[in-house]
């Protein structure tokens, strides 16, 4: 018969609701449970922080609520409010990764009528309320489609933007960008593949006193030398057979009072290498077939994933130009080596791709645990199309391992640097599933101590941790 339970005997909900118990529920809850106590200090959070700030859990607690929101974790701020007003308080808020929030703060009093602890509850919208405000905005006016092309691609490039990040080596490299970015030196970006080279340098040109004109992106190494060198300086016309007949303005042209951004600057032929130097070291250039000399005041960032310095000694790149061009240097670290980033970045493209797609869609720990020892070539673009991929394709709600493409699997059985799963994690699954079998043949913690051959208190902290619910 299954136990009955009054509500009446305070000792009978301690025997039936004990502490580990009650945080593995809370732990469990889809919506984040924060508990904060006097001091503003954090005694408490459940594991959907790491859903909406990228953090875990671990991380947060006692943490205090200033620290946390100098980080930009949320805005606006409740906590406050309640201490101020006294009572229950409800607002919406936005994440550091983009989530929007609805966040109920509720005081809880001691004795003497001072709040002792504020306890919050944190709810993601979901997609079918948030499609119910899309289509509530829709039809209070068309303002939005009359906006220009450019106001469009502008609101776009602020979201993108946005650096996401929680380690302490890319908070150092954003202090630092913070810095570089008000002066109007060149920047040279280094970095793998898909590290964020673009989306930094982008960043750069937002922080910068050219923030309210254009930045424009030429990759040197996706067009010929002819076609390059007619999109960087542009030709008059009838320059040559089978150009625009009015002519073209060439970017270097359209940057004027902005920010132009040359990607795979290492693929730059020697010839155009010499009239790009001459561009920064004159500020003026000759279109293509004109004789007419433009003057031109922008400001140059280059990115690179090759070892210039090699290229140079190989004659394959001027050392006077890689000087000119690297004033100031930005190297952007792997992906592998963040994991603090991984966790954050993985729940942000989460948050994205479920709106994009209409899903409800989360990351198991288990799975999380495997990104984190993951060693990404292909840095944070390629974790962006894994998570979009398994947005798309998972059935479940909650994402595992198995639901991962095998070429994750071959890529760290062929590399000898990466193991799928840690001595700790391997440790813990094994003592889980031994005990967990243990209980199930034996029943109490006596014989499952003999048959274990360990103390009965040992026993019973294992049954605690793994079979809270025998």
């Amino acid at each position: 018969m299954d136990k009955q339970f009054s509500g009446n005997n305070k000792e009978e909900v301690k025997s039936l609701i004990s502490p580990e118990k009650l945080k593995k529920i809370l732990d469990n809850a889809y919506d984040e449970i924060f508990v904060y106590d006097n001091n503003y200090d954090v005694v408490y959070v459940n594991r959907a922080c790491e859903r909406h700030y990228g953090m875990k859990a671990e991380a947060i607690i006692g943490k205090n609520f200033y620290e946390l929101e100098d980080d930009e974790n949320w805005y606006p701020s409740v906590l406050p409010m309640v201490y101020k007003k006294k009572r229950r308080m409800t607002i919406e808020q936005k994440s550091y990764l983009g989530q929007t929030l609805i966040t109920t703060a509720v005081p809880v009093f001691d004795d003497d009528e001072n709040i002792e602890f504020v306890v919050m509850s944190v709810r993601d919208t979901l997609p079918d309320i948030a499609l119910i405000r899309n289509e509530f905005e829709k039809n209070q006016d068309n303002l939005r489609k009359k906006k220009s092309k450019k106001l469009e691609r502008d609101e776009i490039e602020i979201v993108s933007d946005k650096i996401i990040h929680k380690s302490d080596s890319m908070k150092e490299l954003i202090s630092f960008t913070n810095r570089v970015s008000k002066v109007d030196s060149t920047i040279m970006i280094l970095g793998e593949s898909g590290a964020g080279k673009g989306i930094l340098a982008k960043y750069i040109h937002s922080m910068s006193k050219r923030c309210d004109k254009s930045i424009l992106t030429l990759n040197c190494a996706a067009i010929p030398e002819d076609l390059l060198e007619s999109e960087l300086f542009g030709y008059s016309k009838g320059a040559f057979t089978g150009a625009d007949y009015g002519g073209k303005v060439g970017l270097l042209e359209l940057a004027d009072k902005g920010t132009l951004f040359l990607d795979e600057i290492g693929e730059l032929s020697p010839r155009l290498q010499a009239k790009l130097l001459h561009v920064i070291q004159d500020k003026q250039f000759i279109p293509i077939g004109s004789k007419e000399i433009k003057s031109v005041d922008i400001r140059i960032i280059t990115a690179t994933n090759r070892d210039l310095l090699e290229l140079i000694e190989q004659k394959q790149f001027r050392e006077d130009l890689y000087y000119r061009l690297n004033v100031v240097e930005i190297d952007i670290p792997p992906l592998r080596e963040r994991p603090d980033d991984i966790i954050a970045l993985s729940n942000y493209f989460i948050n994205k791709f479920n709106k994009k797609y209409e899903r409800t869609c989360s990351i198991s720990k288990e799975c999380m645990n495997f990104f984190i020892r993951y060693h990404w070539p292909g840095n944070v673009r390629q974790l962006m199309n894994a998570v979009e991929r398994l947005v798309v394709t998972s059935i479940k709600p909650t994402i595992e391992i198995n639901d991962l493409p095998k070429v994750f699997f071959r890529k760290l059985e062929s590399d000898n640097r990466y193991f799928p799963e840690s001595y700790a994690s391997a440790k813990e699954s094994f003592e889980k599933d031994l005990v967990i079998k243990a209980f199930k043949r034996f029943k109490t913690t006596r014989k499952v101590s003999e048959a274990l051959k360990i103390s009965q208190s040992k026993a019973s902290y294992l049954k605690r941790r793994y079979c809270p619910s025998e």
